[in-house]
């Protein structure tokens, strides 16, 4: 736990996984990738292969990209999801590989809802290493951590690395993100709610007749919801009339050739009090933003008292 940031925590793990010239399978920013991650991988002398969408599911094509594993043998395979809709099974992708491959997954998006075994575990899908924020979907400290399910080649490669670029442990933070585990009763909540309070969510945004990218349940859905308004521009003015009123999206290009639009996620709203008791509110006065193409200081005002209404959930 003495990285930084995400980021700072893939510079430095890849700087030590590998060498100039390795190569190394992606998932892609078309199929819900970080868009920084190819950058910095092919800046430190990687050859980037990525992984093929499936553009229809929202998912990996695991038989399109397994092909690509036996044809290049890759040395390290790298699952940084930054989008999703669903929560994949990369068992499948990892299966019968022949030859020496590390496999690194990125928890940040979902690490509440992996510890509380509410999403299967990336060790359990094979994975060798897990990385992930402690900012994001954990209600923890500014931070990355690293962990490894055995003491393997990779694992002794990241601690090398972690020893010659990474100067100061940072032991506040470190008890921080110790203590918040031993709240595991509001974690397990937490995770399950987070969880709830997506699906219902998306449902009622759906009854307000927002556009919302509507998802199966039959397949592990995650906590973001995507909405993909007409174009790019609404898309942008629908997010600024948003954090006007005090709502935060996250205006961006959305996965799998859908175009601009913006993602919502349930983690912080869930810990600041959103329930399946509150949200269809939530759900109308997010229709009001979209719908209404000048903000009145009537909805600004109600939005914020909405807000203020929420009870945080540890309380």
């Amino acid at each position: 736990m003495r990285l930084l940031s995400g980021l700072h925590a893939h510079i430095v793990l890849f700087m030590g996984l590998g060498k100039i010239g390795d190569t190394i399978l992606l998932l892609p920013e078309s199929a819900g990738g970080h868009y920084a991650t190819k950058k910095i991988l092919e800046r430190l002398g990687y050859n980037v292969l990525e992984m093929i969408p499936d553009n229809i599911n929202y998912c990996v094509d695991i038989d399109k990209t397994k092909e690509i594993i036996y044809k290049y043998e890759p040395q390290l395979i790298f699952v940084d999801r930054s989008e999703g809709i669903y929560y994949e099974d990369f068992s499948m992708l990892l299966s019968n590989i022949s030859y020496d491959c590390g496999t690194i997954f990125d928890a940040s998006q979902y690490l509440t809802n992996i510890l509380e075994k509410d999403f299967k575990s990336p060790f359990s899908m094979g994975f060798d290493i897990i990385m992930s924020t402690l900012h994001k979907n954990f209600p923890g400290p500014q931070k990355a951590l690293v962990c490894s399910k055995d003491d393997n080649i990779y694992w002794e490669r990241i601690m090398d690395a972690v020893s010659s670029y990474v100067s100061n442990l940072h032991a506040e933070n470190i008890f921080m993100a110790g203590e918040i585990l031993k709240f595991q009763y509001i974690l397990k909540t937490y995770s399950r709610q987070m969880l709830n309070n997506s699906i219902h969510l998306e449902k009622k945004m759906l009854e307000e007749g927002i556009p919302v990218v509507e998802r199966t349940f039959d397949r592990i859905a995650t906590h973001h919801i995507w909405i993909k308004p007409d174009d790019k521009e609404q898309a942008y003015c629908f997010y600024k009339k948003a954090e006007r009123c005090g709502i935060l999206f996250n205006y961006r290009k959305l996965p799998y050739e859908l175009g601009y639009g913006i993602r919502m996620g349930t983690s912080a709203a869930t810990l600041q009090g959103l329930n399946e008791q509150n949200l269809p509110e939530l759900a109308k006065l997010i229709s009001e933003i979209y719908y209404q193409t000048e903000l009145s200081n009537n909805l600004q005002k109600k939005a914020q008292d909405y807000i203020k209404s929420l009870t945080p959930l540890n309380r």
